[in-house]
């Protein structure tokens, strides 16, 4: 990750803490899942454990969002049951996670199939990107860069109302 945006990032974490800069980096993401895939193929969701819903010609993802400065992330029962039920619709489920800390390696994607087993925190230090998104992730990651760099000053005074009305006006939420 680029150390200007990581900074951003960090500044705008000290302005909205905990769940707000949560939704503020899932909303980023899923602004530059929508510039990669276009608007009418990306759903933005908070129902059923999944967050973001990838469906084009080509591809199909369901994507839970964590983003966290320590150690561990929550991976709850409602995270497993929304991607189980995505997958058996033959969605990939991909867990999305941005670690912020001074080692940041940005966002990783990893085959979320690989914690059905676990019923609980998940070490973000063990994650890392699987094969099959690495590419995705090098897109994604540049895009989600760039609207950080494009809308920091209005997310600090405005919070994550200005980027929940951004997606609603590109039909996403």
């Amino acid at each position: 990750m680029d150390i200007e945006v990581y900074n951003k990032l960090k500044e705008i974490q000290k302005e909205y803490t905990g769940q707000i800069f949560g939704q503020i980096c899932q909303n980023l993401l899923a602004l530059a899942f929508a510039e990669k895939f276009s608007s009418e193929n990306v759903e933005v969701s908070n129902v059923e454990g999944i967050d973001i819903i990838i469906k084009d010609k080509n591809n199909m993802y369901a994507i839970e969002v964590k983003t966290t400065s320590g150690e561990k992330i929550g991976f709850k029962k409602k995270d497993f049951d929304g991607l189980k039920k995505f997958q058996k619709q033959e969605y990939k489920p991909i867990l999305a996670v941005l670690k912020l800390n001074n080692g940041t390696r940005g966002w990783i994607f990893h085959n979320a199939e690989r914690f059905y087993h676990l019923k609980n925190n998940l070490s973000v230090n063990y994650l890392y990107t699987d094969d099959e998104y690495k590419e995705l992730v090098c897109e994604i990651q540049k895009i989600f860069e760039d609207k950080v760099n494009c809308f920091y000053q209005c997310i600090l005074n405005e919070g994550s109302k200005y980027l929940t009305n951004l997606l609603r006006q590109k039909g996403l939420k």
